[in-house]
């Protein structure tokens, strides 16, 4: 079930009617809001549905007996069963088939053909999210960060909370069980929930899927066969492409989450802004880095054992955050040229002896150097395969003399983009006071015409989400 599609909105507006009259009757309201997760889900394979449950029991029975031991031992027992189950569901379903096909490439370049039938594993949508979700709250358990929930119902909830469970944000159980206990919610903010909800559509569904449609597929599907400068309008297209894309997703989720009663915190800030890589994962899909480097980064030692064992934290966990994005060397590639960045911008600041700041012209370039390098691995991020991520840094050689197959739509489309990324919106924050205080027939009214306005705009079709992928 996509969220820009007339089934969702009819699946929301129920939703929202029986959150309305059930809001008072704390049990009902929970077991409605598991079922409509579940629904939600199942949309897609109702199959899959048990692996969530597998997470779900798994990890809330440890939680309880790494609460209750007293032997560390012991406790560290639990903790492996519940990282165990998570990260054998993961394996299996999303890099069984690369280490075979892997293996099998590797054995043909040694001079022995294995006849090994491929395998046919379909990835369930949201598995690397809700897995890495599930996780964390034993890790947290288990560092006594947190307390377990004796509530079956609340966990099932958090693993399963539809707005955010196939493509984040990932969402810690802390904030999460915190406020589903809270009988003293914050009124509903609809007048921030509708601007990130229409946001979120309008960068999906205007930005993301027109330019996918009108520029980046065709120079990524035939790299040779476009010009030098359409290429770049490419990379710099699928560049604002994801972000529109995700960070639309994102917003969405929030906004849901919102008119639920539910303050999730922000996914993106606007990330091509970064001055380093490290700014740029500060900015860049937030609740994914600060889990990198909360039970990742910071388990393998972060910076507490050497240089030289920082930049192996820093080079591993990317190189990890890579995979966790996809069974495929192109993400391999991806996760080391973001992991080696970040290893050698730590040692060049690391070797500076004044840290004066930067003037305004320092700052726009280490901007645009930034911004260059998230392209480079932008594109073997969406490369079919590393030799395609090649033809496609050697079609930037190609003639620059015709001019790109791009109407003045499309080119707007970019320069809006661009503006999303470079200026703040804050100055729209009273609109939204304002219509939150409109009718409910006007405020349907509004909401009606912009979404049939970005209907018309966004080219024919929905497109699923990037990140569904993952």
């Amino acid at each position: 079930m996509l969220f820009p599609t007339i089934t969702f909105a009819i699946f929301l507006t129920i939703v929202l009617l029986v959150h309305t009259v059930l809001i008072k009757k704390p049990t009902l309201w929970k077991i409605c809001m598991l079922l409509a997760s579940y629904v939600f889900y199942s949309w897609w394979d109702w199959r899959f549905l048990t692996l969530i449950w597998l997470s779900t029991i798994v990890d809330f029975w440890t939680g309880q007996r790494i609460e209750d031991e007293t032997s560390n031992n012991i406790k560290r027992r639990y903790l492996f069963l519940s990282i165990a189950t998570n990260l054998g569901i993961l394996a299996y379903f999303k890099y069984a088939g690369f280490f075979v096909d892997s293996f099998v490439d590797l054995m043909s370049g040694l001079g022995f053909n294995l006849s090994i039938e491929p395998l046919r594993i379909i990835l369930p949508v949201g598995i690397s999210f809700y897995t890495f979700q599930t996780m964390s709250y034993s890790i947290d358990i288990y560092r006594k960060n947190l307390k377990p929930t004796k509530s079956l119902l609340d966990f099932a909830l958090f693993v399963g909370f539809f707005p955010q469970l196939v493509a984040g944000p990932i969402v810690r159980a802390k904030d999460f069980l915190t406020q589903l206990a809270s009988s003293n919610r914050e009124p509903i903010q609809t007048g921030r929930a509708t601007k990130l909800i229409l946001g979120g559509l309008f960068k999906k569904i205007v930005i993301a899927d027109l330019l996918a449609t009108e520029i980046v597929d065709g120079v990524f599907r035939n790299p040779a066969g476009s010009s030098g400068l359409e290429t770049l309008i490419g990379i710099y297209g699928y560049a604002l492409q994801i972000y529109g894309d995700f960070s639309g997703y994102s917003d969405i989720a929030i906004g849901i989450a919102l008119l639920l009663g539910f303050q999730f915190a922000d996914n993106f800030d606007q990330p091509y802004r970064a001055l380093s890589l490290q700014d740029f994962w500060r900015r860049w899909h937030i609740s994914l880095s600060s889990w990198l480097r909360d039970y990742l980064y910071i388990g393998l030692g972060g910076n507490r054992k050497g240089r030289l064992k920082t930049y192996r934290n820093l080079l591993l966990t990317m190189l990890l955050g890579g995979l966790w994005h996809g069974a495929a060397w192109t993400f391999v590639a991806w996760g080391l040229l973001h992991g080696g960045g970040l290893a050698i911008e730590r040692a060049i600041d690391e070797r500076r002896r004044e840290n004066r700041p930067s003037s305004a012209i320092g700052r726009g370039i280490r901007a645009i150097f930034t911004f260059h390098l998230v392209c480079a691995g932008w594109v073997f991020f969406r490369s079919v395969d590393i030799d395609r991520a090649f033809e496609v840094f050697s079609a930037l050689g190609n003639s620059w003399s015709s001019a790109p197959s791009m109407n003045w739509g499309i080119a707007t489309v970019l320069v809006i983009g661009v503006i999303l990324q470079t200026c703040k919106t804050g100055i729209f924050d009273r609109f939204w006071q304002q219509f939150a205080e409109w009718p409910a027939i006007f405020q349907g009214i509004a909401v009606a015409a912009a979404v049939v306005g970005m209907d018309l705009l966004g080219p024919d079709g929905v497109a699923p989400f990037i990140y569904f992928q993952f």
